[in-house]
């Protein structure tokens, strides 16, 4: 699926027009479930980020950390895009990277069926199978964390699918996602409650209400964003085939 951009064109007297990504974002879709609030996405900042092929965000400990698809590395990153530690994990497609309650990183490989457990020298310790997830190219693509230690698990496609795990792995609950074909990536946040789900076909985000119906979403200046993550007001995203990294302000209207 190819998606353009809204481009906004401007006459002036000397020549014809010119485009450039919208510094705020309304929501483009409410549900009649919403709570009436319409937060804004306004646009801070965005910057190389120099890992190739960055798959998955996630913010712990007030650090940013990435996965690339093309390494078996978890990312220590800045908000700007540079690179501060890398740790070698036991890994061969990383798509997905979350951190439990109790500081572990999670992954899971998009070859992979299961979600991994690793220790702090990039091992894999324990593991959850999920079921009906296809290994291949439609397999894992995002993990997070709820303020309860429940784990969410994004199926990519063919059908995209949310699962809930207990902190055993075994399943709560899941749905097939009807609001994109895709999913490209999950992440909690805590400051509202909400679990956010990102398209890449879409270049949308999604909030997500408690039966994983769309809440609210906003299309992103981003192409091919695959990974998200909140610290307080602020929503990191990034891109795999632009390796950046874009700070977005989710505000209250």
């Amino acid at each position: 699926m190819t998606r353009t951009r809204p481009i906004c064109i401007i006459l002036v007297a000397v020549c014809g027009c010119a485009s450039a990504a919208p510094d705020e974002i309304e929501p483009y879709y409410e549900s009649t479930k919403s709570d009436g609030s319409r937060p804004k996405l306004k646009l801070r900042d965005d910057d190389k980020l120099h890992v190739d092929e960055p798959s998955d965000l996630v913010f712990s400990g007030g650090k940013l950390y990435t996965v690339s698809d093309r390494h078996s590395k978890i990312y220590e990153i800045t908000k700007g895009g540079d690179v501060e530690d890398e740790l070698d994990v036991e890994a061969q497609d990383l798509e997905a990277l979350s951190v439990d309650p109790d500081g572990h990183f999670v992954i899971a490989d998009e070859s992979d069926t299961k979600v991994w457990f690793v220790n702090k020298d990039g091992e894999r310790t324990k593991s959850f199978d999920v079921d009906d997830v296809d290994d291949g190219n439609s397999g894992i693509e995002g993990l997070a964390f709820d303020d309860d230690g429940h784990l969410y698990v994004a199926k990519e496609k063919d059908p995209a699918r949310i699962y809930k795990l207990d902190k055993n792995g075994d399943e709560l609950d899941r749905k097939k996602i009807e609001l994109a074909d895709d999913l490209s990536a999950l992440a909690w946040n805590p400051r509202d409650g909400h679990l956010y789900a990102l398209s890449d076909n879409e270049q949308s985000l999604f909030r997500l209400d408690k039966d994983f119906d769309a809440d609210a979403a906003w299309r992103l200046p981003v192409d091919h964003p695959e990974g998200i993550a909140f610290d307080g007001k602020s929503l990191y995203v990034v891109s795999d085939s632009e390796q950046r990294i874009y700070e977005f302000e989710l505000a209250d209207d």
